[in-house]
C-alpha cells in the first residue's frame, strides 16, 4: 500500500511538473506570438524596411508668353542612415576607395548625419553616376535617392531665377523639410518656394541581403507625390536677354515695368552669370569665383543697390512746387549759370547759363537752379526747416522711395529719404537751413533709392498719379487645394490694389511735357538717343560719385516711359561710372523701349540717326556675339 502511495504520489509530481513546464511554455508562447508579435515584427522590419521619400516634380517656370524659363532634370543622390552604417578600419578604406572621398570627408559627413538622426537618411553623395550604384547594396546603411534638378532654358536672368541648395538647419524646423531637402535659396524659387514645391510622396520597401526591393504589405502605406504647381513671371525673355547683352561691359541695371499692371518687364543686374552654373556640384565650384570677382556678380543692383538718382528727381521737385502752390506752370527763374547763396556757396548749372525757363524747359535742359531754389522755397514755407523738409519728405516716399514697396522679390532694401529730424540730429541741434540739403533738390546729398525704386516712380509719372507694387508673378497653374487657391487669389488681389499719390492729376501733365522735349527737344538732354519713330518721354540723371571723398567719373542714370499717353512701359537704367544720362543711359533705355514696344530693334540705325557712332558700333558688337 506504501509503496502504491509513493508511486503514485511520484506520478502525480510528474505529471503536474509536465503540466507546469507546457503551461509556462504556452504562456510564454502566447506573449511572443501575441502580445509581443508587433514588436518583434517591427524589430524585424525595420532591418530590411525602408522608408522611401519621393521628391515631387517641382513646378516650372514660364515668361508672360509662355516661354520655358526653367524646368527640371533627374539627378540619384546615396544617402545614409548613420545607426545601420557600422565600419572597421578595413571598411572605411573600402568605402573611400570606392567612392573616391578621403577619410576626413567621410567623418565629416558621418559627423553631420548624426547630429541631424541616427536613424534618418541624411545626405551622403549627391548626383552620384549610375555606375556606383551597381554594388551599392554591400554597403549597409547607404541607399539611393533619385531627385530632380533645376534645368535652365535661358543663359540669362539669373538673379531672377535664382538656384535651389541643400537645406540648412533654420529650415530643418520646419515640418516639411528633412536632411538633405533641396530649397528655393533666391530669386523666384525662394519667393515662391511653397508653390513650386509640391508635396512629396513616400514609398515602403523590403530589401533583401542581396540587395533585392519588394513592396511593403503591397504599398497600402504608400503615398504618390503631387507635383509643384508652375507659374508664369510678368518678364518678358526677349527684352530680359537684349538688355542682358548689351548690358555686359557695364556695371549697373535696367528696370522695366508695365506701368497699368506694376508687372516687372525685366529686371538686369551686370554683371551676372548663367543660372545653369548654379546647378548641383557645379555650383561649388563657381561660386567662390563669383564671389570673389571685384565687379559682384552675385549681388543684384536692381533690389540691393542704393544710389543718389541725380536729376531723374526733378519731376517730383517740380510737382512738388507745384502742389505746394511755391510757384505756377508758368512761374520762371534765373539761372546765371547755377544757384547761389551768400558768397560762398554755389551749385553749378552744367557749365550753361540757361535764360529764364518755365518748369517745362527747365526739365528738358535739366537747369539745376531752377529746381534747387525750387526746393529753397519749399523748405522755406514752413515756420522752419524741420517741418519744411518734413513736407518735401512727405511727398518723396508717396511715390515709393524709402520704402521695400512690399514687392514679391525675394530681397531689397528700403534707400534713404531724410527728413527734418535727420538733419536736426546730423547737425546735433544747432541751426541748419536749406542751404545745408540743398541738393536734394536734384537728387543728390543723403538721398538713395534702388533702381527698382526709380522704374516705379516712373510709372507714377506715366500713369499720372498712380502706382501698382511691382510684382513678378503673372500666373499659377496646375491642380491646387482651396486653400493654396485662395491664398494665390490674395496675392493676385494685393498685386492689383491702386495706390494714389496726393498730388492733383492736372500738374503731371506739364512735367510729362518737359520729359518730352528733354528727348525730342533741339536742347534736351537725351536728344542723342531720340528714336523717330517712337514717343519717348523721359529724363536723364548724371550723378556726382566719390569715394572717400576722392571723386570719381559720374554715374549715368536714364528714366522714361512710352508711349506718352497710356504708357506701355516705363524703364529706369543706371551705368555706374558711365558718364553724362544722355550718353550712356539714356541710349540704352530707349532701345530696351523699342525692343519692347516693337518685338525688334532696326539695327541699320535709320530711325536713331543721333545715335553715337561709338555706341552704334558697341551695339552691334554685343549682338553679333551673343
Amino acid at each position: 500500500m506504501k509503496r502504491n502511495f509513493i508511486l503514485a504520489n511520484r506520478r502525480f509530481f510528474i505529471y503536474f511538473l509536465i503540466l507546469g513546464v507546457a503551461t509556462i511554455f504556452t504562456i510564454k508562447l502566447f506573449y511572443i506570438q501575441i502580445i509581443k508579435k508587433s514588436y518583434y515584427q517591427s524589430l524585424a522590419e525595420n532591418n530590411a524596411k525602408r522608408r522611401i521619400v519621393q521628391t515631387p516634380e517641382r513646378g516650372l517656370i514660364f515668361d508672360r508668353f509662355d516661354k520655358l524659363l526653367a524646368k527640371n532634370d533627374s539627378v540619384v543622390d546615396i544617402m545614409i542612415i548613420p545607426k545601420k552604417f557600422k565600419l572597421s578600419e578595413k571598411d572605411t578604406l573600402e568605402v573611400c576607395n570606392y567612392f573616391n572621398i578621403s577619410k576626413i570627408k567621410l567623418r565629416n559627413i558621418i559627423k553631420e548625419a548624426k547630429q541631424y538622426s541616427n536613424s534618418k537618411g541624411s545626405l551622403f553623395l549627391e548626383e552620384v553616376p549610375f555606375s556606383i550604384l551597381e554594388n551599392l547594396f554591400q554597403f549597409k546603411g547607404l541607399y539611393e535617392q533619385t531627385r530632380l534638378v533645376r534645368k535652365y532654358s535661358t543663359n540669362y536672368a539669373a538673379n531672377i531665377l535664382g538656384y535651389i541648395g541643400v537645406v540648412n538647419n533654420n529650415n530643418l524646423n520646419k515640418s516639411y523639410y528633412e536632411s538633405g531637402d533641396r530649397i528655393g535659396k533666391s530669386g523666384v524659387d525662394k519667393s515662391y518656394e511653397k508653390i513650386l514645391r509640391g508635396k512629396k510622396g513616400v514609398s515602403h520597401i523590403i530589401q533583401d541581403v542581396k540587395g533585392n526591393h519588394s513592396s511593403f504589405k503591397n504599398g497600402i502605406f504608400d503615398t504618390l507625390p503631387i507635383p509643384g504647381r508652375s507659374i508664369n513671371l510678368t518678364i518678358d525673355l526677349e527684352l530680359q536677354e537684349f538688355a542682358e547683352k548689351i548690358m555686359k561691359n557695364y556695371n549697373g541695371s535696367v528696370v522695366a515695368l508695365e506701368p497699368s499692371t506694376g508687372e516687372i518687364l525685366c529686371l538686369v543686374s551686370s554683371p551676372s552669370y548663367n543660372p545653369s552654373d548654379f546647378i548641383g556640384k557645379k555650383r561649388n565650384e563657381i561660386y567662390h569665383i563669383l564671389r570673389d570677382d571685384p565687379n559682384k556678380p552675385l549681388f543684384d543692383r536692381t533690389i540691393l543697390s542704393t544710389y543718389a538718382p541725380g536729376s531723374t528727381i526733378k519731376m517730383l521737385t517740380a510737382l512738388i512746387g507745384l502742389e505746394e502752390k511755391i510757384i505756377n506752370t508758368g512761374t520762371k527763374i534765373n539761372c546765371n549759370f547755377g544757384w547761389n547763396y551768400g558768397a560762398k556757396m554755389r551749385v553749378a548749372c552744367h557749365g550753361t547759363d540757361h535764360p529764364p525757363m518755365n518748369i517745362t524747359n527747365a526739365l528738358a535742359e535739366s537747369c539745376n537752379a531752377y529746381f534747387c531754389e525750387l526746393f529753397y522755397r519749399v523748405v522755406k514755407k514752413e515756420k522752419n526747416s524741420e517741418l519744411g523738409l518734413n513736407t518735401w519728405s512727405k511727398y518723396i516716399k508717396e511715390f515709393g522711395f524709402g520704402d521695400f514697396l512690399n514687392n514679391d522679390l525675394h530681397a531689397g532694401v528700403p534707400g534713404l529719404v531724410p527728413d527734418g529730424k535727420y538733419y536736426t540730429k546730423l547737425y546735433k541741434g544747432q541751426n541748419w537751413g536749406p542751404s545745408n540739403c540743398i541738393s536734394l533738390g536734384i537728387g543728390q546729398g543723403e538721398l538713395l533709392v534702388t533702381p527698382i525704386q526709380l522704374a516705379n516712380y516712373t510709372a507714377i509719372l506715366g500713369n499720372r498719379g498712380y502706382f501698382i507694387t511691382p510684382h513678378i508673378i503673372k500666373e499659377s497653374r496646375g491642380n491646387s487645394t482651396i486653400k493654396e487657391y485662395v491664398e494665390f487669389q490674395l496675392i493676385k488681389k494685393k498685386f492689383s490694389e491702386i495706390n494714389s499719390v496726393s498730388i492733383s492729376k492736372k500738374y503731371f501733365e506739364y512735367v510729362i511735357k518737359g520729359m518730352e522735349r528733354a528727348v525730342e527737344g533741339i536742347n534736351g538732354t537725351a536728344k542723342k538717343s531720340r528714336i523717330t519713330n517712337l514717343k519717348i518721354c523721359g529724363k536723364t540723371g548724371t550723378v556726382e560719385n566719390y569715394k572717400k571723398r576722392i571723386k570719381q567719373k559720374d554715374h549715368s542714370v536714364f528714366t522714361a516711359f512710352s508711349p506718352k499717353k497710356n504708357p506701355k512701359i516705363a524703364i529706369a537704367v543706371y551705368i555706374e561710372n558711365g558718364g553724362d544720362g544722355g550718353d550712356v543711359a539714356a541710349p540704352i533705355a530707349n532701345l530696351c523701349i523699342e525692343k519692347y514696344i516693337n518685338r525688334s530693334i532696326d539695327l541699320s540705325f535709320r530711325n536713331k540717326p543721333y545715335f553715337d557712332l561709338n555706341f552704334k558700333n558697341y551695339i552691334l558688337k554685343c549682338l553679333k556675339n551673343e
